[in-house]
Protein backbone atom coordinates (compact mmCIF):
# COMPACT_ATOMS: atom_id res chain seq x y z
CA UNK A 1 0.00 0.00 0.00
CA UNK A 2 1.60 3.07 -0.87
CA UNK A 3 2.77 5.81 1.80
CA UNK A 4 -0.11 8.29 3.22
CA UNK A 5 0.32 12.08 3.39
CA UNK A 6 0.70 11.55 7.40
CA UNK A 7 2.86 9.00 7.16
CA UNK A 8 4.86 11.11 5.07
CA UNK A 9 4.74 14.26 6.93
CA UNK A 10 5.75 12.19 10.12
CA UNK A 11 8.89 10.75 8.30
CA UNK A 12 10.00 14.41 7.45
CA UNK A 13 8.83 14.44 3.80
CA UNK A 14 7.24 16.49 1.51
CA UNK A 15 3.47 14.72 0.63
CA UNK A 16 3.11 13.68 -2.92
CA UNK A 17 0.35 15.80 -4.89
CA UNK A 18 -2.72 13.88 -4.76
CA UNK A 19 -3.74 11.73 -7.76
CA UNK A 20 -6.91 12.64 -9.85
CA UNK A 21 -9.19 9.66 -10.35
CA UNK A 22 -8.06 9.56 -13.99
CA UNK A 23 -4.85 8.87 -13.58
CA UNK A 24 -5.66 5.09 -12.25
CA UNK A 25 -6.87 2.51 -14.14
CA UNK A 26 -7.66 -0.37 -11.41
CA UNK A 27 -10.41 0.31 -9.51
CA UNK A 28 -8.62 -1.45 -6.45
CA UNK A 29 -5.43 0.54 -6.57
CA UNK A 30 -7.86 3.43 -6.43
CA UNK A 31 -9.96 2.23 -3.42
CA UNK A 32 -6.61 1.45 -1.95
CA UNK A 33 -5.13 4.91 -2.54
CA UNK A 34 -8.39 6.61 -0.62
CA UNK A 35 -8.24 3.96 2.25
CA UNK A 36 -4.87 4.76 2.63
CA UNK A 37 -5.03 8.63 2.00
CA UNK A 38 -8.45 9.41 3.68
CA UNK A 39 -8.33 11.63 7.10
CA UNK A 40 -8.33 10.02 10.11
CA UNK A 41 -11.21 7.88 10.55
CA UNK A 42 -12.97 6.22 13.51
CA UNK A 43 -12.04 2.16 13.96
CA UNK A 44 -15.51 1.24 12.72
CA UNK A 45 -15.43 3.37 9.30
CA UNK A 46 -12.03 1.57 8.63
CA UNK A 47 -13.20 -1.76 9.49
CA UNK A 48 -15.82 -0.91 6.82
CA UNK A 49 -13.29 0.54 4.57
CA UNK A 50 -11.01 -3.17 4.82
CA UNK A 51 -14.50 -5.35 3.92
CA UNK A 52 -15.33 -2.88 1.06
CA UNK A 53 -11.84 -3.67 -0.28
CA UNK A 54 -11.88 -6.74 0.24
CA UNK A 55 -15.08 -7.24 -1.50
CA UNK A 56 -13.52 -5.72 -4.51
CA UNK A 57 -10.84 -8.02 -4.29
CA UNK A 58 -12.66 -11.22 -4.55
CA UNK A 59 -15.21 -9.94 -7.02
CA UNK A 60 -12.05 -9.43 -9.25
CA UNK A 61 -11.21 -12.66 -8.43
CA UNK A 62 -14.22 -15.25 -8.57
CA UNK A 63 -16.91 -12.99 -9.37
CA UNK A 64 -20.32 -12.40 -8.13
CA UNK A 65 -21.88 -16.26 -7.61
CA UNK A 66 -18.41 -18.18 -6.43
CA UNK A 67 -17.72 -15.48 -3.93
CA UNK A 68 -18.78 -16.09 -0.14
CA UNK A 69 -18.93 -14.19 2.99
CA UNK A 70 -15.90 -15.53 4.36
CA UNK A 71 -13.66 -14.45 1.23
CA UNK A 72 -14.49 -11.16 2.04
CA UNK A 73 -13.63 -11.33 5.49
CA UNK A 74 -10.33 -13.54 4.74
CA UNK A 75 -9.17 -10.69 2.32
CA UNK A 76 -10.28 -8.13 4.98
CA UNK A 77 -8.57 -9.74 7.77
CA UNK A 78 -11.54 -9.58 9.51
CA UNK A 79 -13.28 -11.82 11.99
CA UNK A 80 -16.24 -13.14 10.06
CA UNK A 81 -18.67 -12.39 12.77
CA UNK A 82 -17.78 -8.61 12.26
CA UNK A 83 -18.80 -8.88 8.75
CA UNK A 84 -22.84 -8.88 9.31
CA UNK A 85 -22.43 -5.70 12.29
CA UNK A 86 -21.90 -3.90 8.71
CA UNK A 87 -23.75 -5.43 5.52
CA UNK A 88 -26.47 -8.20 5.91
CA UNK A 89 -25.05 -10.61 3.45
CA UNK A 90 -22.64 -11.04 0.14
CA UNK A 91 -25.38 -9.39 -2.15
CA UNK A 92 -25.41 -5.72 -0.40
CA UNK A 93 -21.77 -5.31 0.04
CA UNK A 94 -21.75 -6.38 -3.95
CA UNK A 95 -24.34 -3.67 -4.37
CA UNK A 96 -22.29 -1.40 -2.34
CA UNK A 97 -19.25 -1.42 -3.82
CA UNK A 98 -19.99 -2.07 -7.34
CA UNK A 99 -22.45 1.10 -7.84
CA UNK A 100 -18.94 2.72 -5.80
CA UNK A 101 -17.35 1.09 -8.79
CA UNK A 102 -19.74 2.45 -11.20
CA UNK A 103 -19.38 5.93 -10.44
CA UNK A 104 -15.51 6.00 -10.09
CA UNK A 105 -15.10 4.62 -13.53
CA UNK A 106 -17.03 6.94 -15.34
CA UNK A 107 -14.64 9.51 -13.85
CA UNK A 108 -11.51 7.21 -14.47
CA UNK A 109 -12.99 7.80 -18.18
CA UNK A 110 -13.29 10.94 -18.16
CA UNK A 111 -10.22 12.49 -20.14
CA UNK A 112 -10.07 15.11 -22.95
CA UNK A 113 -6.73 16.40 -24.31
CA UNK A 114 -6.67 20.21 -23.80
CA UNK A 115 -6.46 21.78 -26.90
CA UNK A 116 -7.44 19.13 -29.33
CA UNK A 117 -10.28 18.60 -31.40
CA UNK A 118 -13.32 16.11 -31.04
CA UNK A 119 -11.41 12.95 -32.63
CA UNK A 120 -8.60 13.44 -30.31
CA UNK A 121 -10.86 13.21 -27.33
CA UNK A 122 -12.96 10.48 -28.22
CA UNK A 123 -9.74 8.86 -29.47
CA UNK A 124 -8.28 9.33 -25.48
CA UNK A 125 -11.48 8.47 -24.52
CA UNK A 126 -11.59 4.87 -26.05
CA UNK A 127 -8.52 4.52 -25.17
CA UNK A 128 -9.14 5.22 -21.67
CA UNK A 129 -12.11 3.45 -21.90
CA UNK A 130 -10.50 0.29 -22.96
CA UNK A 131 -7.35 0.56 -20.36
CA UNK A 132 -9.95 0.43 -17.82
CA UNK A 133 -12.45 -2.20 -19.21
CA UNK A 134 -9.14 -4.75 -19.43
CA UNK A 135 -7.89 -3.69 -15.72
CA UNK A 136 -10.99 -4.55 -14.57
CA UNK A 137 -12.59 -7.33 -16.45
CA UNK A 138 -13.58 -8.99 -13.16
CA UNK A 139 -15.59 -5.98 -12.02
CA UNK A 140 -16.87 -5.95 -15.14
CA UNK A 141 -18.29 -9.55 -14.97
CA UNK A 142 -19.65 -9.08 -11.61
CA UNK A 143 -21.84 -6.18 -12.85
CA UNK A 144 -23.59 -8.24 -15.71
CA UNK A 145 -24.18 -11.36 -13.02
CA UNK A 146 -25.71 -8.56 -10.02
CA UNK A 147 -27.70 -6.60 -12.65
CA UNK A 148 -29.38 -9.88 -14.00
CA UNK A 149 -30.47 -10.99 -10.58
CA UNK A 150 -31.13 -7.39 -8.49
CA UNK A 151 -33.65 -4.90 -10.52
CA UNK A 152 -32.43 -2.11 -8.04
CA UNK A 153 -28.58 -2.49 -9.32
CA UNK A 154 -30.06 -2.82 -12.94
CA UNK A 155 -31.30 0.69 -13.05
CA UNK A 156 -28.59 1.73 -10.95
CA UNK A 157 -26.48 0.76 -14.16
CA UNK A 158 -28.98 2.23 -16.53
CA UNK A 159 -28.45 5.81 -14.22
CA UNK A 160 -25.10 6.03 -14.75
CA UNK A 161 -24.84 4.82 -18.24
CA UNK A 162 -27.52 7.47 -19.15
CA UNK A 163 -25.52 9.87 -17.53
CA UNK A 164 -22.64 9.07 -19.46
CA UNK A 165 -25.01 8.70 -22.67
CA UNK A 166 -25.81 12.41 -22.40
CA UNK A 167 -22.50 13.73 -21.78
CA UNK A 168 -21.71 12.68 -24.97
CA UNK A 169 -24.93 13.89 -26.57
CA UNK A 170 -24.18 17.59 -24.97
CA UNK A 171 -20.71 17.57 -26.44
CA UNK A 172 -21.60 16.42 -29.77
CA UNK A 173 -23.82 19.52 -29.63
CA UNK A 174 -21.43 22.05 -28.31
CA UNK A 175 -18.60 20.88 -31.36
CA UNK A 176 -21.55 21.56 -33.50
CA UNK A 177 -21.73 25.13 -32.56
CA UNK A 178 -17.62 25.40 -32.72
CA UNK A 179 -17.54 24.32 -35.36
CA UNK A 180 -19.87 27.33 -36.96
CA UNK A 181 -22.88 25.39 -37.41
CA UNK A 182 -26.74 25.77 -36.43
CA UNK A 183 -27.23 26.23 -32.61
CA UNK A 184 -28.87 23.67 -30.98
CA UNK A 185 -31.93 25.53 -30.48
CA UNK A 186 -32.59 26.62 -33.96
CA UNK A 187 -34.31 24.74 -36.76
CA UNK A 188 -32.04 22.04 -38.76
CA UNK A 189 -29.72 22.13 -36.12
CA UNK A 190 -29.01 18.44 -34.25
CA UNK A 191 -31.69 17.55 -31.71
CA UNK A 192 -31.05 16.39 -28.31
CA UNK A 193 -32.56 13.82 -28.42
CA UNK A 194 -30.64 12.66 -32.07
CA UNK A 195 -27.59 13.27 -30.22
CA UNK A 196 -28.57 11.25 -27.25
CA UNK A 197 -30.27 8.34 -29.56
CA UNK A 198 -26.91 8.42 -31.13
CA UNK A 199 -24.59 7.78 -28.26
CA UNK A 200 -26.83 5.40 -26.95
CA UNK A 201 -26.10 2.86 -30.04
CA UNK A 202 -22.65 3.51 -30.43
CA UNK A 203 -22.42 2.72 -26.12
CA UNK A 204 -23.98 -0.23 -26.89
CA UNK A 205 -21.40 -1.12 -29.64
CA UNK A 206 -18.73 -1.02 -26.97
CA UNK A 207 -20.57 -2.92 -24.29
CA UNK A 208 -21.35 -5.76 -26.90
CA UNK A 209 -17.19 -5.13 -27.39
CA UNK A 210 -16.48 -5.80 -23.78
CA UNK A 211 -18.57 -8.75 -23.17
CA UNK A 212 -16.79 -10.29 -26.39
CA UNK A 213 -13.33 -9.17 -25.69
CA UNK A 214 -12.93 -8.79 -21.96
CA UNK A 215 -15.88 -10.18 -19.89
CA UNK A 216 -16.78 -13.82 -22.04
CA UNK A 217 -13.83 -13.60 -24.78
CA UNK A 218 -15.05 -14.39 -28.29
CA UNK A 219 -12.21 -16.40 -29.63
CA UNK A 220 -13.08 -15.65 -33.22
CA UNK A 221 -13.20 -11.77 -32.60
CA UNK A 222 -9.95 -11.79 -30.21
CA UNK A 223 -8.63 -13.65 -33.18
CA UNK A 224 -9.50 -10.72 -35.44
CA UNK A 225 -8.51 -8.13 -33.36
CA UNK A 226 -4.89 -9.43 -33.09
CA UNK A 227 -4.49 -9.21 -36.92
CA UNK A 228 -6.16 -6.16 -37.28
CA UNK A 229 -5.70 -3.63 -34.21
CA UNK A 230 -2.83 -5.84 -32.24
CA UNK A 231 -2.74 -3.07 -29.14
CA UNK A 232 -4.91 -1.33 -27.12
CA UNK A 233 -4.13 2.12 -28.65
CA UNK A 234 -4.74 0.67 -32.48
CA UNK A 235 -8.36 -0.32 -31.00
CA UNK A 236 -8.83 2.73 -29.62
CA UNK A 237 -8.05 4.42 -33.31
CA UNK A 238 -10.01 1.99 -34.92
CA UNK A 239 -13.24 2.97 -32.75
CA UNK A 240 -12.56 6.72 -32.99
CA UNK A 241 -12.97 6.69 -36.54
CA UNK A 242 -16.09 4.68 -36.45
CA UNK A 243 -17.37 7.05 -33.77
CA UNK A 244 -16.51 10.13 -35.39
CA UNK A 245 -17.92 9.23 -38.77
CA UNK A 246 -21.47 8.25 -37.04
CA UNK A 247 -21.67 11.79 -35.21
CA UNK A 248 -19.29 14.27 -36.99
CA UNK A 249 -18.79 13.08 -40.82
CA UNK A 250 -15.28 13.17 -42.14
CA UNK A 251 -12.34 12.64 -40.00
CA UNK A 252 -9.62 15.13 -40.58
CA UNK A 253 -6.74 14.42 -43.39
CA UNK A 254 -4.07 15.88 -40.80
CA UNK A 255 -4.70 12.89 -38.17
CA UNK A 256 -2.45 10.26 -37.83
CA UNK A 257 -3.92 6.94 -37.37
CA UNK A 258 -3.35 3.43 -37.17
CA UNK A 259 -3.30 1.32 -40.14
CA UNK A 260 -7.04 -0.73 -39.54
CA UNK A 261 -8.15 3.05 -38.54
CA UNK A 262 -7.22 4.77 -41.94
CA UNK A 263 -8.74 1.95 -44.06
CA UNK A 264 -11.93 2.48 -41.63
CA UNK A 265 -12.15 6.25 -42.77
CA UNK A 266 -12.34 5.15 -46.51
CA UNK A 267 -15.64 3.79 -46.14
CA UNK A 268 -16.69 7.61 -46.16
CA UNK A 269 -13.89 9.07 -47.33
CA UNK A 270 -11.39 11.55 -45.31
CA UNK A 271 -12.33 15.18 -45.12
CA UNK A 272 -10.23 17.55 -47.48
CA UNK A 273 -7.13 19.74 -46.48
Amino acid sequence: MAKSAAKERKNGQTPAAPREVNSFVRYADYLDYMIDTAPKRTKGERTKDKLKFGAIQVLDDVGYHAMRVSDICEAAGVAAATFYLYFDNKEQVTQVVLAEYLSVAMKMMAVRPEGKGPFEAIRASHLKWLEVTYANAGLMRCILQLGDEVEDFRDLAHAVNKQWYERIAQAVLRDQEARGQQAPNQEGALPLDVALLSAYALGSMMDELARKLVIHPDPALLALTGRTVPDKAELADFLAVLWYQALYGQVPRDLELADAATVATRLVGRAPG
